[in-house]
């Protein structure tokens, strides 16, 4: 389907906060400059870049949706132009590097991004990240990140408790996003001379919209990872991550999960990630790699609710799959290009006659993504 550009969408929120954080990085680095030969334990740098790349299916939707999109029917679920578009995502960074203790290095990370779709802007969407790692000894290091995502639309949905006062109309339908905060752990130590193992946990909070509080959840995941290489150019990656999800499940002043007859998004997930870099023969002294990713993972949801009260989760089991593949290059020592593709898929089934088609119907999808992606980094201070 080719992009319909029915309105014409401002550029001027990610223009402001580009122009926001240059204009907070630009005294740093004039400062730095001047105390450039008086800090010799401080290294900062700033990261610009811009990625560029084809949705096909920006909001997931199944290939029920889909046609009824295409047919204009369902009127009100859709508050899209069109189902795929291309998206740009500009991105600000500031590294700082002290040697606090000794010769272990300490960094301290700030940054923020904004997507930003062409056609349909209901889907913009930014994030804000903290981050502080240490050294503790020449193996091994911790660090400890925040992120933030203000508001992140996902689609529009039918809203029981609305339904029931407006009808099965299309006023039933009603936006479903929430914010996220994202605490994360990263320890890692290297074995040998350069097996490395690394160790995370994080500790996710979801808030929904108001016409969604019920699936306002705490989520937590571990993951381990191992990365390995081998003959020289290749390297070797492979990580387990275990999440679970307790969801609110209800949204009445007096109810309980147990009590309520809202939908219970209560669940639990293992996933596996495979993959492969290959450290590809120089181009005139120019450094370039293709990586290749295959993430692998199951959620089981874990409601006890009957399917004739929350048909969405009932038994339901989801079997994801995904494929990255990423080609590197360093055209300069600061400037970096890449350039990717992306395929998801999800199959939903459920463990009940009763609900397994209307599961597949909401819940499967397949997405591809392509693009390129430009980074410059800025040596402030070295």
């Amino acid at each position: 389907m080719k992009l319909c550009m029915k309105r014409t969408c401002s550029i001027l929120q990610p223009a402001i906060l580009l122009l926001l954080m240059a204009a907070l990085m630009w005294p740093t680095a004039v400062q730095a400059q001047k105390k450039k030969k008086k800090s010799k334990g401080l290294e900062l740098e700033a990261d610009f870049g811009v990625a560029t790349f084809y949705d096909d299916n920006i909001l997931k939707y199944s290939e029920k949706y889909l046609n009824q999109f295409i047919n204009n029917e369902d009127v009100g679920r859709f508050h899209i132009n069109t189902y795929d578009d291309v998206v740009v995502n500009p991105a600000l960074g500031l590294s700082a590097t002290y040697r606090l203790f000794g010769k272990r290095k300490t960094e301290v990370d700030a940054g923020a991004s904004i997507s930003y779709y062409i056609v349909n802007d209901i889907k913009n969407w930014q994030i804000y990240n903290v981050a502080i790692s240490q050294e503790i000894t020449r193996r091994l290091s911790l660090s400890f990140s925040y992120s933030y995502i203000p508001d992140f639309y996902v689609r529009h949905f039918r809203d029981d408790d609305w339904t029931a006062v407006v009808g099965y109309t299309p006023e039933s339908f009603t936006a479903y996003s929430f914010a996220k905060n994202n605490y994360a752990f990263i320890g890692e130590y290297t074995f040998f001379k350069d097996t490395r193992v690394r160790f995370y946990y994080y500790y996710m909070q979801y808030y929904h919209n108001e016409n969604y509080t019920e699936y306002d959840s705490k989520n937590n995941m571990y993951r381990l990872r191992l990365t390995q290489p081998f003959l020289k150019n290749f390297e070797a990656d492979l990580s387990y991550q275990y999440e679970t999800s307790d969801a609110k499940g209800y949204d009445q002043p007096g109810e309980t999960k147990e009590t309520s007859d809202d939908s219970d998004a209560t669940f639990e997930e293992n996933g596996l990630n495979a993959g492969l870099a290959w450290k590809m023969p120089r181009i005139k002294d120019r450094f370039h790699s293709l990586s290749l990713d295959m993430v692998l993972f199951d959620t089981f949801y874990q409601t006890d609710k009957p399917v004739q009260i929350d048909p969405l989760h009932a038994g339901r089991v989801d079997h994801n799959l995904r494929f990255y593949v990423s080609y590197y290059l360093s055209v300069t020592r600061n400037f970096k290009f890449k350039a990717f593709y992306n395929w998801y898929n999800r199959d939903s089934g459920t463990t009940s006659k009763l609900n397994e088609t209307y599961v597949s119907d909401e819940k499967d999808y397949r997405q591809n993504q392509v693009g390129i992606e430009l980074i410059y980094r800025f040596d402030i201070l070295k």
